[in-house]
């Protein structure tokens, strides 16, 4: 029986390539005796609560070493940026047109900022595989950052976003990161 896996995948992302394993090894080998002495649903729930009671402080470990900080900038300028860019763009070409200068935005304005967004994350994906120690967790951070800055690219825009619209863009995103990650990790 193995920890839950969402608590693992953030625990990579939280703590960085050089604690990550340590850390994971510390809280397995306590899960384990957890999971002996009081079942499995008492040793995944005590993982998780691990798991998150520590995500401030490896956040601010990762933050002071830099690491993060490297990669919340190429996230936040490689997606966010181009999003209000385009949200920027949008109000202008409706600001030309008559009677159309409103909130709402054509599907394929919204497709296109979609599709610029997804590029712009696989680019950040292969930066990731380029990078070989501790690659899949940067991978793993940068997918994270990527759809945290489109969540604040979005709330920043000038314009209301479809529903549907922000939730294809925050599972799309980090998405293309990884498997444009994978794929660079697999050739």
């Amino acid at each position: 029986m193995k920890p839950p896996l969402l608590a693992q995948a953030l625990l990579m992302v939280v703590a960085g390539p050089g604690e990550a394993e340590y850390i994971a090894g510390d809280l397995e080998e306590e899960f384990a005796v957890i999971r002996e002495s009081g079942g499995r649903a008492a040793a995944r729930r005590w993982y998780a609560w691990q798991v998150a009671r520590s995500v401030c402080a490896l956040l601010r470990l990762r933050v002071r070493s830099g690491e993060l900080t490297q990669v919340i900038l190429i996230a936040s300028l490689g997606v966010a940026a181009p999003l209000l860019l385009l949200d920027r763009l949008w109000r202008f070409v409706y600001s030309q047109i008559p009677l159309k200068d409103g909130l709402h935005r054509a599907p394929e304005f919204l497709i296109f900022n979609a599709l610029c967004a997804c590029a712009s994350a696989a680019l950040q994906g292969t930066w990731a595989a380029s990078k070989s120690p501790g690659s899949r967790s940067r991978a793993l951070a940068m997918a994270f950052a990527g759809a945290m800055a489109v969540l604040i690219a979005l709330w920043a825009g000038a314009a209301s976003a479809p529903a549907a619209y922000v939730v294809t863009l925050s599972l799309a995103v980090p998405a293309s990161a990884l498997l444009t990650f994978a794929w660079r990790k697999s050739r």
